[in-house]
């Protein structure tokens, strides 16, 4: 089976900290994604005669719609993401979809050629190491044309000149992802047409064991049903990308898979986790 997310996609990756694949998401995917995050963040017509009308909106995981989260299981991403960053044993950076109307104008934002390290981070970049550069994938859910908001992606060797004449812009098709770190320089640009939305959704990836990182956690998100109903379906070992214990840790005895059980239905249905105190 052949891989979008191949060895000539980490290399370009490597000295331009991004790459851009079109068409990565299968058809039918996409185009069931899309649709949810439509009912989440509502289409240009829907809103456009709001007063004022929004330049943009976002929303957070976890998504209502579970298509969205389920779709962060991507195996190549996870793939891709474990040779990036060095290891095996990842954790999941909170990701969000967001749509941006006409009228957006990156400089409302004060936000010229950037990288997102210092919101993600508690260190400042090291460019020695990219185990510590956490990994975006950051998809085009519907077409995305030069007049509708195309973020920008200026070659690493180039960031600190900031020439934006030899910056590329994510104009794609929908399905396509640009992956990028952290160290990346990138910047918003303007929304010129007078109809229509871009469409973002993210998710991004980092190693487990770096506390230090991270911009934001879910920690707290326990108790939601949309969250409840997710992590419910997965495996051990997907859930693992979710900030939860192996099932060999000792956390797991009679009395906390029952309170498991009842938080996240379904919880133990594959026979993955054994109680330490019987």
């Amino acid at each position: 089976e052949s891989e979008m997310l191949d060895d000539a996609v980490f290399q370009a990756l490597l000295p331009r900290g991004y790459a851009i694949v079109h068409n990565y998401l299968p058809e039918p995917q996409r185009a069931e994604m899309a649709a949810a995050l439509r009912r989440l963040l509502k289409p240009w017509d829907e809103v456009k005669e709001h007063s004022p009308p929004p330049f943009w909106d976002s929303y957070y995981f976890p998504y209502p719609e579970q298509c969205l989260n389920r779709a962060i299981i991507d195996r190549e991403a996870i793939r891709f993401a474990r040779r990036w960053l060095d290891s095996d044993d990842i954790h999941y950076r909170p990701g969000l979809g967001l749509v941006t109307y006409p009228g957006r104008e990156a400089g409302r934002d004060g936000k010229p050629f950037h990288v997102d390290n210092g919101n993600n981070s508690l260190l400042p970049p090291t460019t020695s190491d990219r185990r510590h550069s956490q990994l975006n994938f950051w998809f085009c859910l519907e077409d995305v044309a030069e007049d509708q908001a195309p973020t920008l992606f200026i070659p690493d060797a180039d960031g600190q000149h900031h020439d934006a004449s030899r910056a590329e812009a994510m104009v794609a098709p929908g399905g396509s992802v640009a992956i990028f770190h952290n160290y990346s320089w990138h910047a918003a640009s303007n929304y010129h047409r007078a109809d229509g939305q871009r469409y973002i959704w993210k998710f991004a990836y980092g190693r487990a064991d770096h506390y230090w990182e991270g911009v934001g956690h879910y920690t707290h998100v326990g108790h939601d049903p949309h969250f409840r109903e997710f992590i419910a379906g997965l495996n051990a070992a997907d859930r693992q990308l979710f900030r939860f214990p192996p099932p060999d840790n000792p956390y797991y005895t009679r009395q906390t898979l029952a309170a498991l059980e009842e938080q996240y239905p379904g919880w133990n249905a594959r026979g993955e986790y054994c109680a330490n105190d019987e």
